[in-house]
């Protein structure tokens, strides 16, 4: 049983322990988890507010080209001068607000440019370039995606509008923008040094980035558009750049009747940087925490089960020791009834007789109750007295009335065979000498706790009683004396209608 318990509360501890480890780690993973959506919440949030600052500015640029658009168109009169001083001049003037990177060009239906602010640029013919090819098709107003410019390869996208006059095409009015435009709102924005923007047309293509690409790029198949914007006019993602296949935050916001969208994107590494470091920080602290929780942990299972092992041989000592116990009762309670049989066997007088057995009675039913109730520290005082008393009575015949009256006392094994000794010698004197007219004795025994520590035996009887004083001291009257010393108590005699013995001792 106690092994079971022992073993029982290892596991449990086990059990506890474990499971406190997996709680503990489980909020840690929880927080360290909610951290790191955080974190890209943060930076999505980020793209989000930079994704909207391009496309304010984004805005603004399609609302300044098309404007001065139109006003190089009236600067142009309805006979189209350009070079006219009146004219040059209303065309400057008609510049103004623009960007200083951005070059205007006027451009006749036939492909010849009357006016522009690229002095370094040569008359190169670009009526394959579908800023003119749109407008001259009937469109009022187009952007270009991103070209190379033919003067000197760089990344440029235009807007251009198509000049008429009585309903007739005669040419094509272009403001050209530097790619490189994007750069300073990148820089103004305070992403991170892989942050891109970009500016695409609602038919998928590429319309300017920084940092800059070269040629066109058509993303119609790219996530943004198959995903993203069928959903929603504004929002953010996580995807890898099929530009230059960096992994980034993406916040994309369209202009709304303008089909462009303006895009701003951060890189997903760099963003996640400083979680990493404040996680590397955070694991600095918990994993030597959690190795120490384990080390104890696993310290405090290896004391139980070194424990479970200790109970276990001890229980097993226990029980070889009953076992040893119980043999040499028993083999005591043989030799007492061998004891018996031998008295039995010598002419010896009846009282005499008597007397040995009921003695080596007494001493065998003491062994005799530790053996059978597997109780060897102490005794059930009812149980055992009960015994003793009614062996007494057997030996005397059954004419004789007994009666009880004990409590729930425990008996020291080293007071039994003394307390049995005194009890078997009064109670036979009582049978012996107690005797009514009617030849029957009325014996009592009782036994009653006085306080925690003293008990109170006391057997009367009915008999005409005797002087102590004049009584002679025989075996029974020694043996009285001595059990008595050996329980450290003190005894007395009283005479009330018959004899009463009473004894105070101690008990466990």
């Amino acid at each position: 049983m106690v092994t079971r318990t022992i073993t029982g509360s290892v596991r449990a501890a086990t059990i506890f322990i474990a499971a406190t480890f997996f709680i503990y780690s489980s909020i840690l993973a929880a927080l360290v988890y909610q951290e790191f959506n955080s974190a890209e919440d943060r930076a999505e949030s980020s793209v989000a507010a930079a994704a909207k600052a391009v496309q304010i500015n984004t805005g603004w640029i399609v609302e300044v080209a098309q404007q001065a658009l139109r006003r190089m168109d009236f600067a142009l009169g309805a006979d189209v001068r350009a070079n006219q001083a009146a004219t040059l001049a209303a065309i400057e003037d008609a510049l103004e607000g623009l960007p200083d990177s951005a070059k205007a060009y006027i451009v006749t239906a036939e492909g010849q440019t009357l006016y522009t602010t690229d002095p370094d640029a040569p008359n190169i013919d670009i009526r394959d370039r579908e800023y003119f090819t749109a407008p001259a098709g009937g469109q009022q107003f187009f952007t270009s995606s991103l070209l190379t410019s033919r003067i000197d390869g760089s990344p440029i996208f235009t807007f251009s509008q198509r000049l008429e006059r009585e309903g007739v095409f005669v040419g094509v009015a272009i403001i050209s923008f530097d790619a490189a435009l994007l750069e300073d709102l990148l820089t103004s924005l305070g992403l991170g040094q892989s942050a891109a923007l970009a500016i695409l047309r609602t038919d998928g293509m590429l319309v300017a980035r920084f940092p800059p690409v070269d040629g066109p790029v058509d993303l119609r198949q790219h996530t943004i558009f198959k995903d993203h914007l069928p959903n929603a006019d504004a929002g953010t993602y996580i995807d890898t750049s099929p530009i230059d296949g960096e992994k980034r935050f993406v916040g994309y916001q369209t202009l709304p009747n303008r089909g462009l969208i303006a895009i701003a994107s951060n890189g997903y590494e760099e963003a996640m940087a400083r979680f990493w470091r404040r996680i590397q920080v955070f694991l600095a602290i918990v994993i030597p925490t959690l190795l120490a929780l384990a080390a104890c942990a696993i310290w405090i299972i290896r004391l139980l089960r070194r424990e479970a092992q200790k109970n276990e041989a001890l229980e097993e000592a226990l029980e070889r020791n009953a076992m040893l116990f119980r043999e040499i009762h028993h083999r005591v309670k043989n030799n007492m009834q061998a004891m018996q049989a031998l008295v039995a066997m010598h002419k010896l007088p009846k009282a005499v007789e008597t007397n040995f057995k009921l003695r080596l009675s007494a001493m065998s039913t003491v062994h005799e109750h530790m053996y059978n109730h597997d109780k060897y520290a102490t005794l059930d005082a009812p149980a055992f007295i009960t015994s003793v008393t009614q062996n007494i009575f057997k030996a005397h015949g059954a004419s004789d009335h007994l009666s009880l009256d004990i409590d729930q006392v425990s008996i020291d094994h080293e007071q039994a065979t003394s307390l049995a000794m005194l009890i078997n010698e009064v109670v036979t004197n009582s049978l012996k000498h107690a005797k009514s007219e009617e030849g029957t004795a009325e014996i009592r025994v009782s036994l009653k706790l006085l306080n925690n520590e003293q008990a109170n035996l006391i057997i009367a009887d009915n008999g005409p009683g005797f002087d102590p004083r004049t009584r002679p001291i025989n075996m029974g009257t020694k043996i009285i004396q001595g059990m008595a010393l050996q329980l450290h108590g003190t005894y007395s005699y009283a005479f009330d209608e018959g004899t009463i013995f009473s004894l105070e001792f101690p008990v466990a």
